[in-house]
């Protein structure tokens, strides 16, 4: 399940290009608590990510981080097609349970990053806030590149679709 996640994500990272567009959040509340929410997206204490080697030691704060080289037999699958010379890629999870998950993609050490992030914000002991962001394109190689936003706001979109056994909450503005 995560690779597919992963998979998606690296194919859609980067898309055409031009000016970076300005990139807004997608919010859901639902009445359910906080840690409810958080293991309903990704499942008790990040469990979601196993297949990302653990390179903390647990605890509510975790970070996850999967390198991959040229030489490696997975790197079609995160590879951008936009930097055919890329010889490295990183995919950080870091996890603030169960506040906070940032998932950050990166090239080449920082050449170019983006990242997608998830914070669950607690109204209410039984109201929760899920807010999504996309993180601008930086590094030196970003120059005309942007992220495909679009493709991100669907995964975005299908992320917080998991919260649909909830109720959700409609606030008021």
């Amino acid at each position: 399940m995560l690779r597919n996640l992963f998979v998606i994500v690296a194919a859609f990272f980067f898309g055409g290009c031009g000016d970076m567009v300005e990139l807004v959040s997608q919010t859901k509340t639902v009445a359910a608590p906080r840690e409810e929410v958080f293991k309903k997206m990704f499942g008790t204490d990040g469990a979601m990510f196993r297949d990302i080697p653990l390179v903390t030691n647990g605890g509510s704060n975790r970070l996850y981080e999967l390198v991959l080289e040229r030489n490696d037999p997975r790197w079609n699958l995160l590879a951008p097609k936009e930097r055919p010379e890329a010889q490295k890629i990183k995919l950080a999870v870091t996890m603030e349970i169960p506040r906070e998950t940032h998932i950050v993609y990166s090239v080449d050490d920082g050449a170019l990053q983006t990242g997608l992030k998830f914070t669950f914000e607690e109204l209410e002991p039984d109201k929760t806030r899920v807010a999504f962001t996309i993180d601008d394109l930086t590094g030196h190689d970003a120059e005309g590149m942007a992220v495909n936003t679009v493709k991100l706001h669907a995964l975005a979109r299908d992320a917080l679709n998991k919260l649909d056994d909830f109720k959700e909450v409609k606030e008021s503005t």
